[in-house]
């Protein structure tokens, strides 16, 4: 049984998906999977209420993301890729911590990992504006050639990609949201207890995903202010 078997319940198109029904499916899902939750960990946002980025400023994220990663691998490329990004107006799109990683001489080894791991997030980010047809439980690493392949080509015009992006439905992010939320919980919970992870969950990817969805859905304005609260 998949995530979206669970939460795939007949709707008249009129009421949408309660923030307490949400739950209780994200629930009954972890519970056929063995993984633990609390009762009392919050509701997430009202579908009534949430505001979702467009996919066009999810589709310039996702950009500004690869294209970090990609100089934090071959900084020898960074005057280069920052002109790319200057002209194809995606350089004011880069949020103030990411500039000064970009303009650093030369990133600690800690700093090359954080943004590493961002891939995760990008996976998310394609996944919500429907380049991505499913998302796994977060158990494994995506690999880099499955995103390129769903980007533009290197350093070629992103234009076409920004415009066609298309969002998927509140109730599909919303679902989403709840379960890496719920999940994070559960990891955090192993994590701190010194427990096995349930369900091989990877609490690296869940904490991308959770960061990035949580851009998605405004749990801030801006890209360095968003936190993984569980």
């Amino acid at each position: 049984m998949g995530i979206f078997d669970i939460f795939k319940k007949p709707n008249n198109g009129s009421n949408p998906k309660t923030a307490e029904q949400r739950k209780k499916q994200t629930e009954k899902y972890l519970k056929s999977l063995n993984i633990p939750f609390i009762d009392h960990l919050p509701l997430i946002e009202e579908e009534s209420e949430v505001k979702i980025r467009t996919a066009q400023e999810i589709a310039e994220r996702i950009l500004v993301l690869v294209y970090l990663a990609y100089v934090s691998e071959v900084p020898d490329e960074t005057e280069s890729i920052i002109d790319f990004l200057k002209t194809n107006s995606l350089w004011d799109k880069v949020s103030p911590d990411e500039k000064e990683l970009f303009q650093k001489e030369e990133l600690t080894e800690q700093e090359t990992a954080n943004i590493s791991w961002r891939s995760e997030g990008v996976w998310l980010l394609l996944w919500t504006i429907k380049k991505v047809d499913k998302l796994e439980l977060p158990t494994e690493q995506v690999q880099i050639p499955e995103i390129v392949s769903r980007l533009p080509e290197f350093l070629t015009d992103p234009t076409e990609f920004i415009k066609n992006a298309k969002v998927r439905r509140t109730t599909e992010i919303l679902d989403e949201s709840d379960l890496i939320y719920r999940l994070h919980w559960a990891t955090r919970n192993s994590n701190l207890n010194n427990q096995q992870m349930p369900a091989n969950l990877d609490l690296g990817i869940i904490m991308e995903r959770h960061y990035a969805i949580n851009w998605v859905t405004f749990y801030a304005d801006e890209w360095d202010e968003i936190s993984t609260d569980t």
